[in-house]
């Protein structure tokens, strides 16, 4: 639930909106819009969610609709990741940039 929290409050700071966020979606390679947004993180656009815990976040531009801009939040360290620095995430691409972060051994 918290990875939920975090994931959104990331996507607003750099600019991104919640309605994209929860209700867009790819199907057959293409975009579309759910009526309603979704609760499951699973469904939110460009987030991967393996085994419970957010893995992956995709966002660039033709995805979005928005280049995201700005200071990637400190929440992004935090994601499920208790305590600090246990997060499960690897991957962050936004945009041409795609960062892959370290791992604990």
């Amino acid at each position: 639930a918290r990875d939920k929290v975090y994931v959104l409050r990331c996507f607003l700071a750099m600019g991104g909106k919640e309605d994209t966020l929860r209700r867009r979606y790819k199907e057959n390679c293409k975009l579309k819009m759910r009526d309603e947004p979704s609760d499951n993180l699973a469904e939110w656009l460009g987030v991967t969610v393996e085994g419970g815990r957010v893995t992956k976040l995709t966002w660039p531009k033709h995805m979005i609709g928005v280049a995201l801009t700005g200071t990637i939040p400190a929440e992004i360290g935090a994601l499920d990741g208790v305590p600090a620095g246990q997060s499960d995430l690897r991957t962050l691409a936004l945009g041409n940039r795609q960062t892959h972060l370290p791992q604990d051994s």
